[in-house]
């Protein structure tokens, strides 16, 4: 009884391996570049998981729109498109998850959360833009064929509703991730990521062809219906413009937080 109670008035022992149990992480290298290695899978985590919530946002926003306002006024997916679509979302969903980050650690940091002043005023501000582009292709569309009467519960038809509202959301698809992708200082870039990169460039072509009828069979395929050649001008500027100014849209935003972030630095000194 003596000898264990003078072992539990000994200090205890730290044996070999008990400092590596008890850290968050170990490393069997003879120098401290697995901290650098962590920090830069940890920023590109970060930066990945925040860009995936922009999209989402803005996905949804513009699929709120389609599937409310624009289903009363009769519009609604094919099959095939509904496929394309979402086959779209899931590899560019997965191209972004294994983009992989660079060699060289940067000095400036990435956003801390979704919940700031660029995020917020970056997704509404392309919204936006993209809402304006489906009303104006309504009202073009409305110009251009009839009214008819809806029926919600009629099964698919093809007609120039649909076309046009169908090829510009899959340009706002190709859009939305070609814009937010966020590649140096942290990530490799969009370039760089070549199935994400050349599976846009696909859609996109897919979708500029559609609009300009480059190759009718496709859209026989996805069960587009024809178009006049003025309707055709106007739905391709269309998407263009939406590319564009969403775009513009994206850099103003970081143009702006820098010159903020650069005016309270000074005014800090």
């Amino acid at each position: 009884m003596e000898q264990l109670q003078n072992l539990d008035d000994e200090p205890p022992t730290i044996k070999l391996g008990d400092a590596s149990v008890a850290a968050p992480f170990t490393s069997k290298l003879a120098n401290v570049v697995a901290i650098s290695n962590i920090v830069r899978q940890g920023r590109c985590t970060l930066v990945a998981t925040i860009q995936m919530y922009k999209i989402l946002a803005l996905n949804c926003l513009i699929s709120a729109y389609s599937l409310s306002v624009l289903y009363l006024e009769g519009f609604k997916y094919g099959d095939l498109q509904v496929t394309i679509s979402g086959i779209l979302l899931a590899v560019c969903f997965l191209c972004i998850s294994k983009a992989k980050p660079i060699e060289k650690l940067s000095k400036e940091r990435p956003q801390a959360n979704i919940f700031n002043f660029y995020i917020i005023l970056s997704i509404l501000g392309q919204f936006a833009i993209h809402i304006a582009s489906l009303v104006y292709i309504l009202d073009l569309v409305y110009k251009h064929e009839p009214r008819k009467e809806v029926d919600l519960e009629g099964e698919f038809e093809p007609s120039l509703l649909n076309t046009a509202v169908y090829l510009i959301s899959l340009s706002m698809q190709v859009a939305t991730f070609a814009i937010n992708y966020q590649g140096h200082p942290f990530r490799e870039s969009l370039q760089e990521n070549k199935t994400l990169y050349y599976g846009l460039l696909s859609v996109g072509g897919i979708a500029l062809s559609g609009a300009t009828e480059f190759v009718p069979e496709v859209n026989s395929a996805l069960q587009l219906v024809p178009m006049t050649t003025e309707f055709q001008m106007k739905l391709t500027a269309t998407i263009l413009g939406d590319f564009f100014a969403s775009y513009l849209v994206e850099i103003w935003k970081i143009v702006m937080i820098e010159s903020i972030i650069i005016l309270v630095v000074a005014s800090s000194k």
